[in-house]
């Protein structure tokens, strides 16, 4: 059984200490991604905030420009009506 106990051995001593340096380097990276995560969510929300002020703004530009349009049929009603009343006289 002496091959057994040298493998045994060498999984010990070369083995174990590459997985801990491997489990490690895995928790970092794991970490490192979590934080990145967080910063991603935050820069989401940062971005719906951003979008909804748009979404907002767009609305109210687009009541004005109705309200122009509208302004702009009723001076031109106006104006017909002036001069159907000028044609008449």
């Amino acid at each position: 059984m002496g091959a057994v106990e040298d493998v045994r051995q060498v999984s010990q001593d070369f083995l174990a200490p590459e997985l801990r340096e491997i489990r490690g380097a895995l928790s970092s990276i794991e970490k490192r991604l979590e934080s990145l995560d967080k910063r991603l969510d935050s820069q989401d929300k940062r971005l719906d905030g951003i979008e909804e002020a748009n979404r907002v703004r767009f609305e109210s530009i687009m009541q004005r420009l109705e309200q122009i349009q509208q302004s702009f049929a009723f001076d031109k009603r106006l104006s017909t009506l002036e001069e159907d009343k000028r044609r008449s006289a």
